[in-house]
């Protein structure tokens, strides 16, 4: 299925790009830690019904789709940042395999919490 590539207004949200690492906290738990934090210009538009609840069935859950210029690197690992709202990438695209976007399907996790994570 071919994508239409957005046009120069569409990139209209700062979004930040950052790899989650999550390590062992004092407390038993997980701290995360954030890396590599790149901040691009992006479309973010919500998904289908169809495309929602076909995710909840396979327990891979897809609310939102996020496009930007190409970028090389990005993997399921990653976290989308805008607004205050977190999303967990689940899957990554080159658009239409030419390299010019790159698409992420990611679910929407909440608001961020003070320590930069959703847990708080």
């Amino acid at each position: 299925m071919a994508y239409r590539e957005p046009s120069a207004g569409e990139l209209d949200r700062r979004i930040t790009l950052r790899l989650r690492t999550d390590a062992p906290a004092p407390d038993q738990g997980l701290d995360s830690i954030f890396t590599d934090e790149k901040k691009r210009w992006a479309k973010i538009e919500p998904v289908g019904t169809a495309v929602y609840t076909a995710g909840v069935q396979t327990d891979v859950k897809i609310t939102h789709r996020v496009t930007f210029y190409y970028l090389k690197g990005v993997s399921d690992a990653h976290e989308v940042v805008h607004g205050g709202i977190i999303y967990r990438v689940r899957r990554v695209a080159d658009m239409n395999g030419t390299r010019r976007f790159t698409i992420l399907e990611v679910e929407e996790l909440g608001p961020q919490k003070p320590r930069g994570g959703i847990y708080g």
